[in-house]
């Protein structure tokens, strides 16, 4: 099977938008004392090509010189996207009779591959392996620079990223009408995948469901547990609009909980909030982190925060910039990224809060605040 498609996105950047896309990419690698660098399927060949493309176990390798006409390397069933679009590609094709091998010595004849290249995180040793037979430059990692170039998100970016908050807000206030005792972790979640696709979204991550004590797992996946009265679930969703994406999470409960549950709950908010705030141009990533877990440090709860505050999203669900501890990174205009502190207690809860967060100018936009977090707005 081979999947490639190119089709017509809503605020997709012209022809021209894509060419200076890679200028920009160009020129961080010639800064970098680089002379190219090689993708594969996924978001970096989506943001530079605007193919779709899957990843599968034919290679499929393109290469982006400093100097030049950009290189793909692909079975001919799947070139006929890049033959005539957004970009002038020079296309080197090879068939399953044939093998790659004629394909990839006709690259390295073109395309000087030598001195340093570097690689994107997401490149197979299976696809590298045939090349080196040809050409075996110093390889470098180049995802520092491919992450830093797609973190600042353009307008077209941001009006893509708001609609898919849009779309994941708009079927997330639906839960309350379809949470109830007894109904498995699976089930829920069964039934949110249909909410929304039926509110248009175009694909969907995941959605976790953990109830009561499994909530304090935070990435396990949905089971056949059945949600309990007057417990706690978390519902952690992540879906796409025109390739980009949105992540939401609520801890909500089956009907009433304690006072103790109700008490964590606001200390979490309390610390998302003080996170939120701090999201301003200019300041760090750590400084968000910061903000959220020195709060929950002063409630003595620190030690049940295990995880970073959030994560960059875009065409991918998690990407730069991270909110991490002591993150140096500076913020700017135009990034756009969770905040998600949480407390996890082994074998009795977890509570997470998340909302993403685009950054301003002046200061920042939480484009999920459609969907209510006081204490209890489920009910």
């Amino acid at each position: 099977m081979s999947i490639t498609t190119r089709p017509t996105r809503m605020n997709e950047p012209s022809n021209s938008g894509y060419r200076d896309r890679l200028e920009r990419l160009r020129k961080r690698l010639r800064g970098s004392n680089l002379d190219g660098t090689i993708l594969v399927p996924g978001p970096n060949l989506k943001y530079y090509a605007g193919g779709d493309s899957l990843m599968l176990e034919r290679i499929f390798l393109f290469f982006v010189p400093t100097e030049g006409d950009p290189h793909l390397v692909a079975p001919d069933f799947e070139c006929g996207p890049y033959r005539d679009g957004v970009v002038k590609i020079v296309t080197h094709e090879w068939n399953d009779n044939e093998g790659p091998s004629s394909a990839l010595q006709g690259l390295s004849d073109q395309l000087e591959l030598k001195g340093r290249w570097g690689l994107e995180g997401r490149v197979p040793f299976r696809f590298l392996s045939p090349l080196m037979k040809y050409a075996n430059p110093e390889w470098v990692d180049a995802e520092p620079i491919l992450q830093s170039i797609r973190e600042t998100k353009d307008d077209g970016e941001i009006r893509l990223l708001k609609r898919a908050a849009s779309i994941l807000s708009k079927s997330y206030v639906k839960i309350p009408n379809i949470l109830r005792p007894g109904m498995t972790e699976i089930e829920l979640s069964r039934k949110l995948y249909e909410i929304l696709y039926s509110n248009g979204a175009e694909s969907i991550f995941v959605v976790l469901v953990q109830a009561g004590e499994r909530a304090a797992d935070p990435h396990s996946l949905p089971s056949t547990r059945k949600l309990k009265k007057n417990e706690p679930v978390v519902i952690d969703i992540a879906s796409t609009f025109s390739g980009y994406y949105a992540d939401i999470t609520r801890t909500v409960s089956v009907g009433h909980v304690n006072k103790r549950f109700e008490d964590l709950y606001g200390k979490v908010l309390e610390a998302q909030e003080r996170a939120i705030k701090t999201s301003k141009p200019g300041l760090t990533v750590g400084s968000v982190d910061e903000a959220a877990r020195d709060y929950l440090r002063e409630k003595n709860l620190g030690g049940y925060f295990t995880s970073r505050t959030g994560h960059g999203l875009g065409l991918e669900v998690h990407e730069a910039p991270y909110i991490v501890a002591g993150g140096s990174e500076v913020l700017r205009p135009g990034m756009v990224y969770t905040v998600e502190p949480g407390v996890y207690i082994a074998d009795d809860l977890g509570i997470r809060i998340e909302d993403d967060v685009l950054l301003t100018e002046n200061g920042h936009q939480v484009v999920t605040s459609m969907v209510p977090k006081e204490f209890g707005w489920w009910s």
